[in-house]
């Protein structure tokens, strides 16, 4: 019964005309932002010569812009749907990296972060809520498997990317890693103009009212707490295996063991997509997640972090393609919103966890973090547990 209601949906993905064009759209302009992005406190600090603290401003001017054009562009789309957003979203980001390319001047720099790395971020919510608008009008099934098959394709983008930038920048330097990224957003700006995404005409749009602000909130807090550890227990892990446990390469290899294996995940979701049990198993990946932490602050020996991936993959996947299916269901017709509320909270967790990383290693160790990572998780549980 179940492989009968499956297979339908997989034929589907494969028969819709916009869905590959829109895969690799998000896969190149993320493939874009993971290169960048990767190499940006490398930038700022060996090409510029910025000092800590200006270092500091200008990563949480980044983020703080693309919350706010996240939102902005978001909404913007929800109200009247169309393609210009996501064409000048990723005209900044090709421009914005074309610039880390051939300027060195701190200010300019710094209104590049403002400005263009802002309004670039805004095409992560907006290609999934143009996917998210031309696939309602397909079954449940068939919209569940797409959406994951576009987190999918986020996360490998992630998974390759660092890797390119470390190819590029030990065969022509640090200048290759952002020529590469802005070639990489204008192939996907070239792939939306071509083969354009079909624009949905605005559905009926949940209001925003008190009860709908009450409904989303410990959501988002939950994503946050979710994004805030996983950014905070990534750092602390690279820092104890290099530095204490083994080498450079354990790092590369661990975090490239926990890529393959989120994608493995995530897979799955595609092949046998998830419908009605959202928040059971948003719950059970924030358990798993809380586990991982716990397992590294008990046990932080090499074999303990190597056989742990295994846990972060799976929690990452669950909430990864549950958390903004999760947020879509509770915004009808809001789309764009919902992305933008997923990807402001990772742009949020980024900011708190680059502030906070810092704080608590010099007060209490970075082994400590793992214990901080697995209350935060079990903090999203929490806040998932009080919404009504």
């Amino acid at each position: 019964m179940t492989s009968s209601l499956q297979t339908p949906s997989r034929v589907a993905l494969r028969h819709i005309p916009f869905f590959a064009p829109a895969f690799l759209a998000i896969l190149l302009a993320m493939l874009a932002e993971a290169m960048g992005f990767s190499y940006l406190a490398l930038l700022a600090v060996e090409k510029v010569g910025m000092a800590p603290l200006e270092l500091g401003l200008f990563l949480s001017l980044s983020s703080v812009s693309g919350i706010l054009a996240m939102t902005i562009f978001g909404h913007l789309h929800d109200r009247r749907p169309g393609t210009w957003p996501l064409l000048l979203s990723l005209v900044a980001k090709a421009v914005g990296f074309g610039v880390c390319a051939v300027v060195t001047d701190t200010w300019i720099l710094f209104l590049n972060a403002a400005v263009l790395f802002g309004i670039g971020s805004a095409s992560f919510a907006l290609l999934f809520a143009m996917a998210k608008g031309a696939l309602d009008g397909s079954d449940p099934k068939t919209v569940s498997s797409g959406m994951a098959a576009l987190r999918l394709g986020n996360s490998l983008s992630w998974a390759v990317g660092p890797a390119l930038g470390a190819a590029a920048v030990a065969w022509w330097g640090l200048d290759a890693v952002y020529l590469g990224a802005a070639a990489l957003a204008v192939l996907a700006l070239a792939i939306v103009l071509i083969r354009r995404i079909p624009v949905a005409p605005a559905a009926m749009r949940q209001p925003i009212t008190r009860e709908v602000l009450f409904s989303t909130a410990p959501v988002v807090v939950a994503l946050t707490a979710f994004h805030t550890a996983m950014f905070t227990g990534g750092t602390a892990m690279s820092i104890v295996v290099a530095r204490q446990l083994g080498s450079l390469t354990d790092v590369g290899l661990i975090f490239s063991l926990c890529a393959g294996l989120e994608v493995a995940v995530m897979a799955i979701f595609v092949l046998r997509p998830a419908t009605g049990l959202d928040r059971r198993l948003l719950l059970l990946g924030f358990a798993i997640f809380a586990a991982y932490h716990g397992l590294l602050a008990i046990w932080p020996s090499l074999p303990g972090f190597y056989l742990g991936q295994g846990l972060r993959a799976v929690a990452i996947a669950i909430i990864s393609v549950i958390g903004m299916a999760y947020l879509q269901d509770l915004l009808p017709g809001r789309a764009g919103m919902a992305a933008a509320l997923f990807g402001s909270s990772a742009s949020a967790a980024g900011l708190l966890s680059g502030l906070g990383t810092g704080l608590w290693a010099q007060s209490f160790g970075y082994p400590s973090l793992f214990s901080a990572c697995a209350v935060l998780s079990l903090v999203g549980a929490a806040a998932l547990c009080l919404k009504r």
